[in-house]
């Protein structure tokens, strides 16, 4: 997780306060900036999702889609090589630099995640296995696991560096993108071997405002 410890947070909780004090730091080095977001756009959302479309894994492309902003979460992590990716997915956001990488990112990952539930919905003619994916995906994609994979390496760094001094941060950053796949995995294999069960809750659940009206 991209944090800056010399920002005094407890005083400055909006946007403009931390960009103000971004400012007496020095502005964001904008060359560094343009490079990290060039390399995130070229790898992690035009080839790798060119790499499983074109060899048609469709499973995996559907979980991996609505994932790019836990793929930024990872990157972010103490702020990528040369401070590449210190403003891509910044968490706290303490400039509009950060503000806008990442509500783009998460703008992409939400379209990701729409178009696939949009295109479930259509090729099933089936509203509710639409939705049943959602349930899924709002969870498992985008509310639970970026904070989660942020503290997995947070902790992951604690004890193995007070252990073994020799443990960079290279060695960090690929438990993060373990765990990123262990999620994007998990959903993927939820998806698909799970839909009836989730279909059938959904259709449940969609009953209940009619049993409300008796």
């Amino acid at each position: 997780m991209s944090t800056d410890k010399n920002i005094d947070q407890t005083t400055k909780r909006d946007i403009k306060g931390y960009n103000n004090i971004l400012k007496q730091k020095g502005a964001v080095n904008v060359p560094k900036f343009l490079i990290g977001w060039g390399i995130f756009l070229v790898i992690f959302v035009f080839a790798i999702p060119f790499v499983l479309f074109k060899y048609k894994y469709y499973n995996i492309l559907e979980a991996y889609l609505p994932n790019l902003d836990l793929i930024a979460t990872v990157l972010s992590w103490k702020n990528g090589p040369y401070n590449i990716w210190k403003h891509l997915y910044p968490s706290p956001i303490y400039s509009y630099t950060g503000y806008i990488s990442q509500t783009i990112i998460n703008y992409m990952a939400l379209l990701g995640l729409t178009y696939i539930i949009t295109r479930e919905t259509k090729k099933t003619n089936n509203h509710t296995r639409g939705w049943s994916m959602a349930f899924v995906m709002l969870l498992m994609t985008y509310l639970l696991p970026a904070q989660f994979i942020s503290m997995a390496m947070d902790t992951t760094s604690d004890l193995l560096k007070n252990k073994y001094t020799f443990i960079d941060d290279s060695i960090i950053f690929l438990v993060g993108l373990i765990v990123t796949i262990i999620v994007i995995s998990a959903e993927a294999y939820v998806l698909k071997n799970y839909h009836n069960i989730l279909e059938h809750g959904v259709k449940k659940i969609m009953k209940i405002p009619k049993l409300l009206k008796k």
